[in-house]
């Protein structure tokens, strides 16, 4: 009896730390399909809205690259991303959480590039916000 009790606790824990703050297996998976498939700045507002709570471990590890990927090469868009952080400051701290050492650090180099020489006017706020976390970044791959 009390081994099949250890058995029953361990295999909980192990489910609460492969979720992690997700409260189901399924959800875990559900979120990393969304995230996945996410091509702009509006399939990552709508991954933050629905699936924040998963934003962990590997999960988080790719939507460090999409948010990385998508300052770095689809720039034009700023205007969007602006728009959702100018309304949601919790939206634009957890984009900016996103900038960090799992980015690839040439793209990281082009974020900075883009805040600090294409930047337009209305925008000066996020560039200087995303200009400074990829900095931090690159800095920080530079120490390890």
């Amino acid at each position: 009896m009390k081994l099949k009790l250890v058995v029953i606790m361990m295999l909980s824990l192990s489910a609460a730390v492969y979720a992690g703050d997700c409260t189901t297996v399924k959800e875990m998976d559900t979120a990393d399909a969304a995230a996945s498939k996410i091509q702009n700045w509006a399939g990552v507002s709508s991954f933050f809205k629905k699936y924040k709570q998963c934003d962990d471990g590997y999960i988080a590890e790719g939507l460090s690259h999409t948010v990385g990927t998508l300052l770095a090469k689809d720039w034009r868009t700023l205007d969007q991303l602006n728009v959702m952080t100018n309304k949601d400051k919790t939206f634009e701290s957890w984009v900016v959480k996103h900038i960090n050492t799992t980015a690839d650090d040439s793209d990281l180099a082009l974020i900075v590039k883009n805040a600090k020489e294409d930047c337009p006017a209305r925008n000066t706020h996020l560039c200087t916000t995303l200009e400074n976390a990829a900095r931090q970044a690159l800095q920080d791959l530079e120490e390890e």
